[in-house]
């Protein structure tokens, strides 16, 4: 399941994302969403991780300040996928 978060503190990585979901089960991939033009996170990021997994860091997760904002979790809305 992929999840987008926002609320992330300006200074998190990748690795903090992925230490933060880590007690939840494995993470599969972990994304910073960085701003083009001035090179810097904009507090949001991508998980994807089991489905069971992932539902378990969203109810313990949502709404827990790491910094000013509290965490925003929701699963991502995947587009379909191309006919073969």
């Amino acid at each position: 399941m992929r999840m987008t978060i926002s609320g992330l503190p300006r200074h998190y990585d990748k690795f903090d994302l992925q230490r933060l979901f880590n007690p939840f089960g494995w993470v599969d991939y972990t994304k910073i969403i960085i701003d083009p033009i001035t090179g810097l996170s904009r507090g949001k990021g991508i998980v994807e991780m089991r489905e069971d997994q992932a539902k378990q860091a969203m109810a313990a997760l949502q709404g827990k300040m790491l910094g000013p904002s509290p965490l925003n979790i929701k699963e991502a809305k995947l587009p379909p996928r191309p006919l073969p």
